[in-house]
């Protein structure tokens, strides 16, 4: 995975959380929401914004 990316597990790891992290800027930003069926349909490394 990119090393600016970060997984988030959610509610039991029935959800799952992707953003990329901007250190310099102490900001996040929202890649991926979606269950965890969906995420295993996508690459959560390249995933960009949400549709």
């Amino acid at each position: 995975m990119a090393a600016n990316r970060v997984v988030f597990n959610i509610k039991g790891n029935d959800y799952r959380l992707v953003v990329a992290v901007a250190y310099r800027f102490a900001a996040l930003y929202i890649k991926f929401v979606g269950t965890h069926g969906e995420y295993d349909a996508i690459d959560a490394s390249t995933v960009e914004n949400l549709p």
